[in-house]
């Protein structure tokens, strides 16, 4: 996977089972994570191909020198340890789905459980 940002290319926003069918037609298993506003992550990286698609608000990501603001569609591939950081601005909730490339369901993380699961 390369590092790659694809933006929502529709006038109309997308609805969250339109953007979780996509992922499963990829073979990706998606994840809900909800933010607050004002949260902020530090650089991190994950040990798997990361996939993150914005589905309500806007998160801005980085990595490096480089940083985008998702907006709901927009996507983001983060390839394995990929060290990154992420900050919600202060307006409204923010809900994402994200997915690995390679994971399957794991009880045992927190943020990829049955109950985050994201469903059409």
């Amino acid at each position: 996977m390369e590092l790659k940002v694809t933006r929502w290319n529709r006038p109309e926003p997308p609805t969250q089972s339109e953007l979780v069918r996509a992922l499963e037609a990829e073979g990706l298993a998606a994840y809900i994570e909800d933010d607050e506003p004002n949260h902020s992550y530090e650089a991190h990286t994950h040990p798997n191909d990361e996939v993150l698609v914005a589905v309500l608000g806007e998160i801005t990501m980085g990595v490096g020198d480089q940083k985008w603001v998702l907006k709901p569609g927009d996507r983001l591939d983060l390839p394995a340890n990929t060290l990154h950081w992420a900050e919600t601005p202060s307006t409204g909730p923010i809900r994402l789905l994200g997915a690995s490339l390679g994971d399957e369901y794991d009880p045992t993380r927190a943020d990829r459980s049955e109950a985050t699961r994201a469903h059409p």
